[in-house]
């Protein structure tokens, strides 16, 4: 077990993200002061991590300690500031923990003492407020103790994106719409999904309630003056649909919001999900984006995550939405799969170039508690942290090369080595959706089960969020409270304007 004391501070939440950079999935507690000084807590594998706080007028001192049955190191931190705000005494509770695990594991990781998904935001905020770009790197790897080439992509991403998340639109919306069913459940997916052959009596009532949703809340913003930007269907697996329903769907959401959007997104992620009527549905209503995913082009890899297709598949899918007339295209892969070194990887990325996308987004691989490889971490093949970071870096080097550039990120909890995910597109095909949902610039508004709305209120730097009900079932007999919900929170967006 490990034993966390905090003495003049309570930043636990901060203490135990830098903890679990290191010590990962053994338990963690909280401790009162009489049992961490006992001396009964040190026998067997228990260790002690301590964390104390001093505040004066000008300065803060953090103290940290890790102590177990053979080992005591201690770190000590002090920064000087004027007025020592929340923010800068949780950020030295961290830096000081960091410090003194990093030299107790001999280890430092890319991200330094981030631990939240969204790092290009804090880049954001400091373009805003007029920071050089030399003084950003600084602040990134100073204050947040980021490696120098995280710090760089981190900037990089930042001005590609803000033309598209600049300037912001009050009455400018984006829409996401959730499709919770799949062929089968990937071994490590922990998305809302459930099998489309199990659920097969729901997919009906679902779309019925989808459907009433979308268009009650669509004629209040449509009343209301709202723009729709850009459109996102997701899942699941939208085309785990039949082509009818799709059609029926898409034709909806047309009739509700119109058909003059910047980005229509929909993912086609599973290519045992796609068929040429399928993607003609698509293109024919207005659908300009869409997402085959292949995460690995390895076959013996695909069988073992779970996949029911092969390579093959993958390729004849890419081929008839080529056929179709879709000219952007993205692909998903994920690093650090069971079983994969460079070597698959290698294949992967290769036979990805040869289709040659608009788009790719390199995932990687993250133990998530709702996944099946939760149950079974300690009996995967996965890559160690060596491993997984030359995968980063080799994927990253092989896309630029094929002309494409990173234009967004985000980060997970248990994602290996503490790395990121990365979306690289040709210039010109970045997706906007994906830009503007990272950095929390513009209200999202979410339909179907599991779906969250994010109202962005930014002169007041809030977000308030409306959860749609996860449970299928229990989604379609509350649809009404639901669309009141939906339909209070937006009327609370209007009110500040």
């Amino acid at each position: 077990m490990i034993g966390i004391m905090l003495e003049n501070h309570q930043y636990y939440n901060e203490t135990a993200d830098i903890v679990r950079l290191y010590l990962g999935k053994q338990e963690i507690k909280q401790l009162e002061k009489a049992l961490a000084e006992s001396q009964s807590f040190f026998q067997g594998d228990n260790v002690l991590i301590t964390s104390r706080l001093e505040v004066t007028d000008k300065s803060c001192i953090c103290i940290s300690r890790y102590q177990d049955a053979e080992k005591y190191e201690e770190e000590t931190l002090e920064i000087t500031v004027d007025t020592p705000d929340k923010k800068a005494l949780k950020r030295t509770v961290k830096k000081s923990m960091y410090k003194l695990l990093s030299r107790v594991f001999k280890k430092e990781f890319p991200w330094g003492i981030l631990t939240g998904i969204r790092p290009v935001k804090i880049v954001h905020e400091l373009m805003d407020n007029k920071f050089s770009a030399s003084a950003i790197h600084n602040i990134l790897t100073e204050e947040y103790l980021i490696s120098s080439d995280r710090a760089e992509l981190a900037r990089e991403i930042a001005e590609i994106e803000r033309p598209f998340v600049y300037p912001l639109a009050d009455k400018e919306i984006s829409i996401y719409i959730g499709i919770p069913f799949c062929p089968s459940r990937c071994h490590y997916c922990s998305f809302t999904s459930n099998s489309i052959v199990a659920y097969k009596e729901y997919v009906e009532p679902y779309l019925k309630s989808l459907m009433e949703e979308i268009s009650r809340v669509a004629e209040y913003l449509n009343n209301e003056g709202y723009k729709v930007q850009t459109i996102y269907i997701g899942g699941g697996t939208p085309t785990a649909l039949s082509a009818e329903q799709l059609e029926q769907l898409i034709k909806c959401i047309n009739r509700s919001f119109g058909r003059q959007f910047s980005e229509f997104t929909c993912e086609a992620g599973r290519p045992d999900s796609i068929t040429k009527e399928k993607l003609r549905v698509l293109y024919e209503n207005g659908v300009d984006r869409i997402s085959i995913n292949p995460q690995t082009m390895n076959d013996e890899t695909l069988k073992c995550i779970g996949r029911a297709h092969n390579s093959a598949q993958i390729e004849e899918s890419y081929s008839m939405a080529r056929a179709e007339g879709f000219d952007n295209i993205n692909m998903d892969l994920i690093l650090g799969l069971p079983g994969e070194n460079m070597e698959q990887l290698s294949h992967t990325l290769k036979a990805i170039g040869d289709m040659n996308p608009e788009s790719v987004t390199v995932h990687t691989m993250a133990i998530k508690r709702a996944s099946l490889y939760n149950e079974n971490f300690n009996n995967l093949r996965i890559g160690d942290d060596e491993n997984i970071s030359q995968m980063m870096e080799y994927s990253k080097q092989y896309l630029r090369q094929l002309g494409m550039r990173p234009y967004y990120l985000y980060r997970q909890k248990h994602m290996l080595q503490n790395l990121e995910n990365i979306g690289f597109s040709k210039k010109g095909f970045e997706c906007i959706y994906n830009m503007l949902i990272m950095e929390e610039k513009q209200t999202i508004v979410a339909f179907g089960a599991d779906a969250v709305t994010k109202i962005v209120i930014n002169r007041e730097n809030r977000i308030e969020r409306q959860h749609n009900i996860k449970d299928i079932k229990l989604y379609i007999e509350n649809i009404e409270e639901m669309i009141s919900d939906k339909l209070d929170i937006l009327e609370e967006l209007r009110k500040t304007y």
